[in-house]
C-alpha cells in the first residue's frame, strides 16, 4: 500500500511539474501578445504621424489610414480575444495546480497515516507473538 501510495505521489509530482511547465509557457505566451500589441500601437503611431506629414497626399493616407486602423482594430481584437483565452487557459492551469497539490498533501497525509497504522499493527503483532512464545515457554516447562 505504502509503494502504491508513493508511485501515486511521484505521479502526480510529475504532473505537476508538467502542468508548471505548462504554465510558464502560456505566461510566455501572454507576455509576447502584450508586446504584439504594443508593436501596432506603435505602427498606429507612427501611420499617424505620416498623415500629419504628407499633407500634399492627404486623401490616398487617409484612405490607408482607414484601411490600416481597420487592420489594427482586428489585429488588437484578436489578440486581444486570444490573451482572455490564454488567461482563462492559465487560470484553468493554475486551479488543477492547487487541486494536484490538495491530492499531494491528502497523499502524504494518507501514507503517513498509513504508516503509523502499520506500525501500531506491527507492535501489537509483536507484543502477541512474543505473549504466545511465554506461553509456549511456559507449556513447556509444565511438560
Amino acid at each position: 500500500v505504502k509503494a502504491e501510495l508513493e508511485n501515486k505521489l511521484k505521479a502526480l509530482e510529475q504532473e505537476l511539474g508538467t502542468e508548471k511547465g505548462r504554465k510558464d509557457t502560456l505566461a510566455s505566451l501572454l507576455g509576447e501578445s502584450k508586446g504584439n500589441i504594443d508593436t501596432l500601437d506603435q505602427r498606429n503611431k507612427e501611420l499617424q504621424h505620416q498623415v500629419e506629414s504628407l499633407e500634399s497626399s492627404k486623401i490616398a493616407v487617409e484612405c490607408q489610414l482607414d484601411v490600416t486602423k481597420k487592420e489594427l482594430a482586428d489585429a488588437t481584437a484578436q489578440y486581444k480575444e486570444e490573451i482572455r483565452a490564454q488567461q482563462v487557459e492559465l487560470q484553468a492551469n493554475e486551479t488543477l495546480i492547487a487541486d494536484l497539490q490538495a491530492q499531494n498533501r491528502q497523499q502524504k497525509e494518507a501514507a503517513s497515516n498509513m504508516e503509523a497504522k502499520a506500525d501500531r499493527v506491527k507492535v501489537e503483532l509483536e507484543n502477541k507473538l512474543k505473549a504466545l512464545e511465554q506461553e509456549l515457554g511456559t507449556e513447556k516447562g509444565r511438560k
